[in-house]
Parts: structure tokens; sequence; C-alpha cells
């Protein structure tokens, strides 16, 4: 019976998915990034005062290198180990969402929500492309789910329930600061203030219930006194003082709408409008529908909540994705915390749809379909052209499989068959991108693939510096820290010292060491691609020549004196 079931295959095409993505390079710059911290908190077990590089690094909370330097503990330096624990964490944000939509709409709508949220590209991008991010759309998601549970009228062993959802506070805090308690503050309070629950609102359990997250995060502040407070003399970001709790608990994240961090540029407060566009698909038209009948609702109410109702999914949501879009600095990862309630106002929207909504709905979701289709096809056919009859034949049963969807029942009002429509064409899309653009793509990042190439020509890692170049892969992949040249003096220096070694630079820096009359040998070269930064000239292969950077791996045994 569960083979025969449909919802089964659509979940397992989505674990396969999100499983490719595990094996894929980490991408410069943030990913990469982090990946290399993780392994020099490992190397240097330097666990509560976070290092980038031996300098003190001041900017994200310690929860992912922890949970990844943990993970390269238990099964070794690899891209997988570095995203499992990342990944957990947004499955963990889907059960969340499936639990709490149960609570108030049922099986079936708490089903479609969870399949939702696991399919939008937003959150398949990010289980890749690994951010602190991913980390707190999970833990945000579980603490909703659990206050939900604490306050809703038939709860059981209501103590355990709020030390949870306090504890996940905690650890979205340790994720990505204050964002982590605000959001579950913004559902919370807009639940019981449109229920006007004031008892509920002044209870004084919601005082040591803050406890429980303040233990949460004792580690991480120790950490931060001792690496930051106690040390006012360090120079941080070009400036003296610092202390490393006020910027955690103030200046990392209310700092962007005050201006007082360091971090700006000035996107526009629509920012996030146009990343929804994507960011949702294949659900993001659908999205816009379900946030409009949602405060149509709530003013046709008068703002209060009749019984049974919630209002934690629209408070979660676009209270967040308002204060976001006041921050001065938006990057479009940023807004995926909100992804979790974006599924559940979409589920909502469909269970609860009209004969005359539910044929908008329907060509609306049409014409996406045939958008992302159109997308999967160009994938193989115009950006990376491939005659690979497998790559063809697999995009063909999908679109196939799709028509047929459609040509069973085109105008039903079947909201499973509706949903697993969206779930197939999200199929195509997605798994075009993990098992065919994203392999195409990624040899272009020349941090990960040279140092691949070098391992396989057993390149001694300890012989490998940079000059006039860097990329954080570059550390990751490997194994170690690389020395950074400053100079052609040190350059020579180093070569004498190690009895040669391998320079990683670009066209620059290779022209400077002709120029000084240092001997070399082009041991592999790389035409470079900052991959994170997608750009239509490079999508265009008759153009992507000129958005290309030429690196170099020169080999230098050089045997004069040390100058």
């Amino acid at each position: 019976k569960i083979r025969q079931n449909p919802w089964f295959w659509l979940a397992l095409g989505l674990a396969a998915i999100l499983l490719r993505g595990l094996w894929l390079n980490v991408m410069d710059v943030d990913a990469s990034q982090y990946a290399s911290i993780s392994m020099e908190m490992l190397q240097h077990s330097g666990w509560l005062e976070v290092k980038h590089r031996g300098a003190d690094y001041l900017d994200k909370p310690p929860l992912l290198f922890w949970s990844s330097a943990l993970s390269f503990a238990l099964f070794g330096l690899s891209n997988w180990a570095y995203k499992l624990p990342s990944l957990l964490a947004a499955l963990a944000g889907v059960f969340a969402v499936y639990r709490f939509s149960l609570l108030y709409y049922g099986r079936q709508t708490a089903l479609h929500a969870a399949f939702i949220l696991a399919s939008c590209i937003g959150l398949i991008l990010i289980c890749n492309d690994v951010r602190t991010d991913t980390w707190l759309l999970g833990m945000t998601a579980c603490a909703i789910w659990m206050f939900t549970e604490y306050l809703h009228e038939n709860a059981r062993n209501r103590a355990q329930w709020l030390i949870g959802a306090f504890a996940f506070v905690g650890l979205a805090m340790l994720a990505k600061g204050p964002i982590g308690l605000v959001m579950p503050g913004f559902a919370v309070g807009t639940q019981l203030l449109l229920q006007r629950n004031w008892k509920q609102i002044f209870d004084w359990r919601w005082l040591p219930g803050l406890l429980v997250t303040a233990l949460v995060l004792v580690p991480m502040c120790w950490g931060l006194y001792h690496q930051y407070d106690l040390h006012p003399e360090k120079t941080i970001n070009d400036r003296s003082g610092v202390s490393g709790l006020y910027f955690f608990f103030w200046e990392q994240s209310f700092g962007r709408i005050t201006g007082e961090n360091v971090w700006k540029n000035n996107a526009p407060w629509y920012y996030f409008l146009h990343v929804y566009l994507w960011a949702f698909l294949p659900w993001s038209l659908l999205l816009i529908m379900a946030v409009w009948q949602r405060l149509r609702n709530l003013i046709q109410q008068k703002f209060r909540l009749p019984a049974g109702d919630e209002a934690f999914s629209i408070g979660a949501f676009l209270l967040t994705f308002v204060a976001l879009s006041l921050s001065k600095y938006k990057l479009p990862h940023y807004v995926f915390v909100t992804l979790p309630w974006a599924a559940v106002l979409t589920a909502r929207l469909i269970a609860s749809a009209g004969p005359k909504l539910w044929v908008w709905m329907t060509r609306i979701q049409y014409f996406v379909y045939g958008v992302l289709a159109l997308a999967a096809v160009l994938m193989p056919a115009f950006v990376f052209p491939t005659t690979n009859s497998l790559v063809w034949g697999a995009l063909l049963m999908g679109i196939l499989g799709l028509g047929y969807r459609i040509y069973q029942a085109p105008n039903t009002t079947d909201k499973d068959r509706f949903v697993q429509r969206g779930l197939i064409a999200v199929l195509i899309a997605a798994g075009s991108l993990n098992f065919y653009f994203y392999p195409n793509l990624l040899p272009y990042q020349s941090t990960s693939a040279l140092m691949q190439a070098a391992r396989e020509q057993h390149i001694p890692a300890d012989k490998i510096v940079f000059f006039r170049r860097h990329g954080h892969a570059l550390d990751f992949y490997n194994g170690q820290l690389l020395e950074k040249m400053d100079s052609v003096a040190q350059i020579r220096q180093t070569a004498i010292m190690k009895n040669g070694i391998w320079v990683y630079t670009n066209l620059t820096g290779k022209t400077e060491l002709e120029q000084a009359g240092v001997p070399f040998e082009v041991t592999m070269s790389f035409n470079h691609f900052q991959v994170a930064l997608l750009k239509p000239a490079f999508l265009n292969p008759a153009a992507r020549a000129r958005t290309l950077d030429p690196v170099f791996l020169l080999c230098i045994t050089y045997k004069g004196t040390a100058q």
C-alpha cells in the first residue's frame, strides 16, 4: 500500500534531490568560508572562540560551526559531512510544520504544508548552498510549533512543550542571533493579541522559559565575553573596544535597521518581494493569494480570532518579512526563515478555496509548471548543451508524467492531485538543478576544482600557497589553511625553505612573478567564475568567456639565494 501511494514516490524523489545536494561542492563565498571555519575549529580545538584563518571572527553565531565541526569529527572532511547537520535541521523544520498544521487544519492540509515547504526552490537551494539560515529556518519552525502545542486548549505536558520551545529559541539564536527570538515572538504575540488573551500574555511562566533560552546561550556568551569584552584593545572590523555581547544581542541584527552595523547595501524595501517569486516556486503566485485571503479574513473578523483558528502563521510570516525588509543590508537567503509559514498559508488557501478561486489557482499553476519545465529544458539545451540520452530521457519522462497527471483530470478540485502536480514540476526543475546544472557549473569554481586536482596529483598540502588571489574553498579542499604570500621575496624564500612550492594565483600574480624573474612551470590552469553569483552573460555560452578569470597553479623550485 505504501508503494502504491503517490506521496511515497514524491517524497522519495525529493529525498534523492536533497541527498544529491550533499555531495555537491561547497560554493564560495559564504558556504566555503563556514566550512573552512568549521574545519579550523576542529583542528585547533577553538570551540568557544571562533577564529577564521587564525584571526578573531565576529560575524555569525557558532551553531553552524559547532555542528559541522562535530560532523567532521565523526565522518571526516567532506562536502556531505559539512552539509548533513544543516539538512537535518531543515527537515526538522518540515516536520514541525506538519505537526503545527495538524493541530489546526487536519492531516491532509498538514501533509500539503510539509510537502510545499520541502519542495520550494529556496529550501532545496539552502540545503545545498548551506548558510546559517538553514539552521535558523529549522529551529524557529520547531520553536513556534512547540509554543503552539503549549498554548493549545487540549495541551498535555505543557511544561515540557514550553521548555522545548524556549530551548529551540536558544538554538535559533545560536544559529543567527536575536531573530531567533523575535520571529517566535511575532508568531505567539499575534496569536495572543488577536485572541485578546491578556492572561496568557502576562503569564509568569514566560520568565522561567527565557531562563531556559539563556542557559542554551551560556557557552556562546562565555566565549564572546572572553574573546572580545575582556580584550577592548583588539581591533575588529577597523574598530577597537568592540563588545562581543553587544554585537550579538544588538548590532548584528537590530543594528542593520538602525544603521549601526557596518554592513550596508541599501537594497530597496521591496527587495524580498522579487526574491520570493523564485525562492517559493512553484507556489509563489499562490502565496500572494493566500496572504491576501488571510488578511481579508482577519479584517472581516475585526482582528479577533474565532475559537479554533490560528494566526501564528500570518504573524510569523508577515511581521518577519516586514522587519527584514527594513534592514539596510539584504541578501536573498535572509528571508528564507519565513518559508515554513508561507507553506502553511498556502496549504490553508488550497484547503479553503472555493470553485471560482480554484479555477484561477489551477490556471496560475499551469503557467508556473510551463515556466519550470522550460527552465529545466534550457539547462541541457542551451546553458550547458548536451546530447546525453540519459539526461534527455529523464527530462522527457518527468514532463510526460506531469502532462499525464494533468490530462487525467485537468479541472478536478482534488486537492491532493493539485499539490502532487506541483511536486512533479519541482522534481523536474530541481532534479535538473542538482543532477545536471550544478555538476556542470561547479567546475568553474577554481578554488575547489584546482585543489581536488592537486590532491589527485599528490601535491603536498603544506606546499601549496596563494598569492594575489584567495578563496575559502582553497583551505577547505586542501584540508588545512594555506599560507598567504604577500611578496615575491616571500615566495622565493618559502620555495627555498620548503624545497619547492606550488602557488595559486591569478593573471596579475603570474605576470608579477614573470617580471621579477622567478622561474616557474604552470602545473594547471583554470577559467574561474564566482558560481554563487550567476550572471546572464555566464549563462549564455556565446558570452561566457568574457565572464571568466584565468587562474593558475604554478610550480616554483627556485634554487637561488633567498632575498
